[in-house]
């Protein structure tokens, strides 16, 4: 079997694509940033896991260890929406021959204000704070899948991810 690592955008979708997909292994990058935020002094703390040159390094180094030692597929939801660490972690994980997936799927602004509201009140401020910056930056990102998501089930985007990985 083929390994692959499948990047996309939604937290909503990424249990129904690890339950879909036989084998594979829900790989969140956020937890990185966690990381860095409990061990940090607070004084030099970046307000965003993406502006952390670690945060990108590492995120493509335990990818790789994952895709060296585990024979499934990595499936990884998160929001890449700057520049720096869609280029430093896409082509870290494209000179590493491993096969990747991306997937944009895209919500209306108030779609995102509203599955928002479901998450913490400090992920919800934060959100809020940069919806604008982050719809703004997937103009820019160049972008191998979109997907619109606006009115899908998770259940009906992770069967097309399925699809167009399969193909």
């Amino acid at each position: 079997m083929d390994k692959r690592c499948i990047w996309s955008r939604e937290n909503d979708n990424r249990r129904n694509s690890s339950e879909q997909i036989e084998h594979s292994y829900l790989y969140d990058p956020e937890n990185i940033g966690d990381f860095l935020r409990q061990n940090l002094p607070k004084e030099i703390q970046k307000g965003d896991f993406q502006d952390y040159y670690e945060w990108r390094a590492w995120n493509v180094h335990v990818l790789k260890k994952i895709d060296e030692e585990y024979d499934g597929d990595i499936i990884a939801p998160m929001t890449l929406y700057k520049q720096p660490a869609y280029d430093e972690i896409f082509i870290g994980l494209k000179e590493a021959k491993i096969e990747l997936h991306h997937f944009q799927l895209e919500v209306s602004k108030e779609t995102i204000l509203n599955r928002l509201k479901e998450r913490p009140p400090e992920i919800i401020r934060w959100g809020a704070e940069r919806v604008d910056q982050i719809i703004e930056a997937f103009q820019e990102v160049p972008l191998e899948e979109k997907i619109n998501n606006e009115s899908r089930t998770p259940e009906e985007v992770a069967q097309i991810i399925l699809n167009r990985v399969n193909k």
